[in-house]
């Protein structure tokens, strides 16, 4: 939509386009930039980091849990600087943050430099970065935000299905540290700098509506909210919900099956035969999936409540546990991949929005900053249990397994979440 506005960044070249735009560039910018603290992408490294350093699966697991851990609690207080001062500041210093910290890893030696370097980027990662975008997001967007998340999903999934061939590419040639190098090269260009050109707070800081719309007199963010169909709910009153309760154990419970499989799912493709250029490609075909899907499920998502879709996304992961037990060849792989990264897809819109969608824009950094150590803490048991069954029993199958069951919790808890709605 076009319309004269106020120029807000100097860096955005279009001045009539609604500047949510600007918002939405840097943040599908920041969603690829922040996959290399995602299991898919770490996946990646943990054969060479083994060969070279002789860690244990549970070893690098510890790495991963520290640093979802780390993102919980953090979450807390900056989702509530995210609700009053907005993204910008919040994004550029986590991106400096990621970025020292892969040049850390590139230079490391012991197993407790993987935990602290790891451990503070993706828990950055996940509190400064992806928190800070989402709240952007909820803010500018509140009629057309199923579509905006599917293209911030878009961002992430490509970064993921782009990434793993040319980190190989480069461990090949070079070594698994310059690849390590080469993503905090890239950080900064698609993190730090388009955070600080165009992340800006609320709409109406500037005289604008969200979604683009035209103000015809001052707008205050509940009037908004109340024209959208949007409800404004407090953490106080969303608590006194059994529904606010259901997603946090919904969430958790996917969280911590998802976590673990994006971290071990490539080595487990190569202790059931797979090259390492095969369960690579099996990666990038998983995500592949999720990148082509995601969008559309973000249009499905502004006519479908969020609830149905979560549901569909966990029938999804139980199949694809069931598949990765079975994997016995590439073409059983290719099957994992399509039903796995349909459930990627689909839980990448859902995941992202599903507070707000349920409790409104008001507070959402203030509620999924509660909910965040909650999830966190659940979340940081499946690495660490994936990686111990491994080192015992020499197999994932186990894992998956358990991992199914999980599955089935989130599905019963999503099943309770119905809507909310205040007493008149």
């Amino acid at each position: 939509m076009t319309m004269q506005q106020p120029r807000i960044s100097r860096f955005w070249p279009f001045p009539r386009v609604y500047y949510g735009w600007a918002i939405m560039t840097a943040s599908m910018l920041n969603a690829a930039a922040s996959v290399p603290m995602q299991g898919p992408i770490v996946g990646v490294f943990v054969r060479p980091m083994q060969d070279e350093l002789g860690w244990s699966a549970t070893s690098i697991s510890i790495g991963f849990a520290l640093g979802s851990g780390l993102g919980g609690i953090s979450s807390v207080w900056v989702g509530r600087i995210l609700d009053r001062r907005g993204a910008r500041g919040v994004t550029v210093a986590a991106g400096m943050i990621i970025v020292g910290c892969m040049v850390g890893l590139a230079a490391m030696t012991q197993v407790w430099h993987f935990w602290g370097f790891f451990g503070l980027a993706r828990g950055t990662a996940a509190a400064g970065a992806q928190l800070g975008t989402m709240v952007a997001l909820a803010s500018w967007f509140v009629r057309k935000r199923g579509r905006v998340v599917g293209l911030l999903g878009v961002g992430q999934r490509t970064g993921q299905f782009i990434m793993p061939l040319p980190i190989v590419a480069i461990m090949t040639w070079f070594g698994w540290r310059e690849a390590w190098l080469a993503l905090a090269g890239f950080a900064v260009l698609a993190l730090v700098l388009p955070s600080a050109a165009y992340m800006r707070r609320r709409p109406e800081d500037y005289g604008l509506l969200p979604d683009g719309r035209r103000p015809t007199h001052d707008v205050q963010v509940g009037e908004v909210s109340e024209d959208a169909g949007e409800e404004l709910w407090s953490l106080a009153e969303a608590k006194r919900t059994v529904t606010l309760w259901a997603l946090i154990v919904g969430q958790a419970a996917v969280v911590l099956a998802v976590n673990a499989t994006n971290l071990h799912i490539n080595v487990s493709l190569q202790d059931k035969g797979l090259s390492q250029f095969s369960a690579a490609m099996a990666v990038t075909i998983y995500l592949t999936v999720a990148a082509l899907s995601v969008f559309g499920w973000g249009l499905l998502m502004e006519r479908v409540h969020t609830r149905y879709l979560a549901l569909t996304s966990v029938l999804f992961y139980l199949t694809a546990m069931v598949l990765a037990i079975a994997v016995d060849s590439f073409p059983t792989a290719v099957a994992f991949s399509v039903a796995f990264g349909s459930a990627l897809g689909v839980w990448t819109v859902v995941s992202r929005m599903m507070f707000a969608n349920y409790f409104g824009r008001r507070s959402f950094g203030t509620i999924r900053g509660f909910a965040a150590p909650i999830m966190a803490g659940v979340s940081m048991v499946g690495p660490i249990l994936a990686g111990i069954v491994k080192d015992i029993t020499g197999s994932y199958d186990l894992s998956f397994t358990i991992f199914a069951g999980v599955f089935g919790v989130a599905f019963v808890a999503f099943a309770l979440a119905r809507p909310v709605t205040k007493q008149a």
